[in-house]
C-alpha cells in the first residue's frame, strides 16, 4: 500500500510530469545520426574515451567515417575535437554502459548508438532544466501555476531549446546548467542559505566549463553576494575554484595553453583547416562599424535572428519592462543581475565572432542563456488576461513560435550557406526555418514526418489546453 502511495504521489508530482512530458517530446524527435561537423567532433572524443581511453580523435574519424569532422585542432601530433570535454564526459558515461553492459556500440548499430548518447545526456539534462525553470516561477517569482504551465511550456516549445534538445551540443547543457545556478543564485538572495550560495557557484562555474561564455555571470554574482556580504562572496568564489581549475587544466594538457582551443588560432595552423584567428569565435571581430551592425541585424532580426527566430521573446522584452513596473520584492536586483549577464552574454557573441555560429538554425549560441531570458514571460499574465486583443496577440506569436521551433527539429545545423529557399517575385531567402521548411516537404523521411505530425498535434492540443484554464479577468494577480 505504501509503495502505491508512493507512485501515486510521483504521478501527481507536477515536477515529474514537465520531466515526463518533454522527455516524451525528446524520445520521438531525437536525432540517430550525425547532423553536423560539430555533433560528430563530440561523438568522436566520446567515442575515444571509451574505446581508447583517450582524447585524442585520430581513431575515430577517418576520412570515409560519419564521424569525420573539421571541428579539429592539431597538438603534439594528434587530432583533438575543439569542443568543451566536460559534455563529452558526460556522452561517455552513458557510452560506456551502453557499450560494456548492454551491449550496444558504435560498430555494431551506430544509430541506436547516437540516439541513445544524445537522448540521455542531453535530452534528459534539457528535462532536468525546464523543471528548474518551473520551480524559478512557482518558488521564487510566485507565478501563478496556471500561468507559469504555460511560461514552461512555451520555454519547451516555442524557442529554440526544443531543436538543440535534439542533438549533441553543449548549448543546451549550458542552458540547463546556468538556470540550475540561477536557481539557487535567487534562494540565496532570498534566505542567505549556504548551500545554495556554494550550489550556485558549482553550477555557474561547471556552465563556463561547458560553454565559456557562462563565465561571464560569475562576476554578475560575486558583485552582488559582495553587496550583502564578505562572507558570502568568499564562499561563492571558493565554490566556483573547482571546476575553473578542472577547466583550465584540461585545457593545458591538450593545448598547451589555458586558452581555450577553439579561441588559441595556432593551434588551427596545418593543412586541410579552414579555420585562422579571421574567422575563430572569440579571436575574429567585424573589421567596420556598418559590417558589425549588418551582423548584428542578421544575428536579431535576420535570416538567423533571435527575435526572428523566437518571436515569443517580444513578450519577454514586454515581460522586463512590466517588471519595472511592479512592486519590489525580494529576488529584484538578483533577478536583474541574471538578465543583465544573459544580455551581456548575447552582446560578447555580437561583437566576438563574424560566422554567426556557422551552419545552425538560428543563432545556436543564444540557446544557453535562453531558459534565463523566458523567465520575464511570467511578468506579462495580468496584461494578456485582462486584455482580450493582446491575448489573441499572444496565442498568434506562441503558435508562430512554435511552428518554428518545431520545423528546427529537422536539422538544428542548417546550411544556409548554400541553400536558399525561392519565394514569388523572384526573390530568394536565407531564412534558416524557411530553408528547413523546405527540406521538410522534399527531402526528409517518412518516418520522421509522423513523429512530426504527431508532435505537433500533441503540442498545440496541450497548448489549446493550457489556454483554457487561464479567465478572461482574474480577480487578483500574482
Amino acid at each position: 500500500m505504501q509503495f502505491i502511495e508512493k507512485l501515486k504521489q510521483i504521478k501527481e508530482n507536477k515536477y515529474v510530469t514537465i520531466f515526463i512530458i518533454n522527455f516524451i517530446l525528446l524520445v520521438l524527435l531525437t536525432k540517430c545520426d550525425i547532423q553536423s561537423s560539430a555533433d560528430a567532433s563530440r561523438i568522436a572524443t566520446v567515442k575515444s574515451l571509451v574505446e581508447y581511453q583517450s582524447f585524442a580523435i585520430d581513431n575515430s574519424q577517418f576520412d570515409n567515417s560519419k564521424l569525420f569532422t573539421v571541428d579539429k585542432y592539431f597538438y603534439n601530433n594528434h587530432f583533438y575535437s575543439d569542443k568543451p570535454p566536460l559534455p563529452a564526459f558526460m556522452g561517455a558515461a552513458v557510452y560506456f554502459i551502453l557499450k560494456n553492459i548492454i551491449g550496444i556500440n558504435f560498430s555494431n548499430n551506430f544509430a541506436l548508438t547516437c540516439y541513445l548518447i544524445t537522448l540521455l545526456s542531453v535530452g534528459v539534462s534539457a528535462c532536468v532544466g525546464l523543471v528548474y525553470f518551473h520551480k524559478i516561477l512557482l518558488e521564487i517569482l510566485k507565478t501563478n501555476e496556471n500561468w507559469a504551465n504555460i511560461t514552461t511550456f512555451l520555454a519547451t516549445s516555442a524557442t529554440l531549446i526544443l531543436p538543440y534538445s535534439l542533438v549533441l551540443n553543449n548549448h543546451i547543457l549550458g542552458a540547463v546548467v546556468i538556470i540550475v545556478s540561477f536557481y539557487y543564485f535567487l534562494k540565496s538572495a532570498e534566505c542567505s542559505d549556504i548551500i545554495s550560495i556554494i550550489l550556485c557557484g558549482v553550477f555557474v562555474s561547471m556552465a563556463g566549463s561547458i560553454d565559456i561564455t557562462c563565465f561571464l555571470f560569475i562576476p554578475f554574482y560575486f558583485v552582488f553576494f559582495l553587496s550583502k556580504s564578505i562572507k558570502m562572496a568568499g564562499l561563492f568564489l571558493l565554490s566556483c575554484i573547482p571546476f575553473m581549475i578542472s577547466y583550465f587544466s584540461l585545457n593545458m594538457y591538450l593545448s598547451g595553453s589555458i586558452i581555450p582551443p577553439a579561441m588559441n588560432a595556432a593551434l588551427w595552423e596545418y593543412p586541410g583547416s579552414i579555420f585562422s584567428k579571421q574567422n575563430l569565435s572569440g579571436v575574429a571581430t567585424q573589421k567596420s562599424f556598418l559590417g558589425a551592425l549588418r551582423y548584428a541585424f542578421t544575428l536579431y532580426l535576420g535570416n538567423r535572428g533571435f527575435f526572428s527566430h523566437t518571436p515569443i521573446m517580444f513578450f519577454s522584452v514586454m515581460g522586463i519592462l512590466q517588471f519595472f513596473r511592479q512592486k519590489k520584492f525580494s529576488y529584484n536586483t538578483p533577478y536583474l543581475y541574471g538578465i543583465t549577464a544573459s544580455v551581456a552574454f548575447m552582446l560578447l557573441y555580437t561583437l566576438r565572432t563574424v560566422d554567426y555560429g556557422g551552419y545552425s538554425y538560428g543563432v545556436r549560441w543564444f540557446v544557453t542563456p535562453m531558459l534565463i531570458l523566458c523567465l520575464p514571460l511570467s511578468h506579462m499574465e495580468n496584461q494578456v488576461r485582462s486584455s482580450r486583443l493582446l491575448k489573441n496577440f499572444f496565442v498568434v506569436i506562441a503558435c508562430i513560435s512554435i511552428a518554428i521551433s518545431l520545423i528546427g527539429t529537422y536539422n538544428p545545423y542548417t546550411n544556409d550557406y548554400t541553400g536558399m529557399v525561392s519565394l514569388p517575385g523572384g526573390y530568394n531567402s536565407k531564412y534558416t526555418f524557411l530553408i528547413n521548411a523546405k527540406n521538410i516537404i522534399y527531402d526528409s523521411f517518412v518516418m520522421y514526418k509522423l513523429c512530426l505530425i504527431t508532435s505537433t498535434i500533441a503540442i498545440y492540443v496541450l497548448f489549446y489546453r493550457l489556454l483554457q484554464n487561464l479567465k478572461q479577468n482574474p480577480n487578483t494577480s500574482p
